[in-house]
């Protein structure tokens, strides 16, 4: 499903809303998860070796959005074959609710 797809389903799902409205309300749920997904990576130290995921969203029924630390580890450059040495960094991870799973 594109964007816009999801946005003619949310307009569909709110009856007598425009087009408009439904990419506003698309817009500011989205921005809402990246700002809690910024800060809550703020709490994740990528130098903390024993840091634990931070929650960002939980949306009972669908899922969460976390953060988390990934390690150091060493790599292979696909091009040349040589190795090379990835950064530990975080990432955004989001594990299915219990309601969504039940539903696939």
């Amino acid at each position: 499903m594109t964007k816009a797809e999801l946005v003619a389903e949310i307009q569909k799902n709110l009856g007598d809303a425009s087009k408009a409205d439904a990419e506003k309300a698309l817009s500011a749920v989205l921005g809402s998860i990246k700002t809690a997904v910024k800060k809550a990576g703020k709490a994740v130290k990528v130098s903390d070796k024993e840091a634990k995921p931070a929650v960002a969203v939980q949306l009972v029924g669908f899922g969460t959005f976390s953060v988390t630390r990934r390690n150091a580890r060493s790599g292979i450059n696909p091009l040349t074959k040589a190795p090379l040495k990835i950064k530990a960094s975080k990432a955004v991870k989001f594990k299915v609710g219990a309601g969504l799973k039940d539903q696939l």
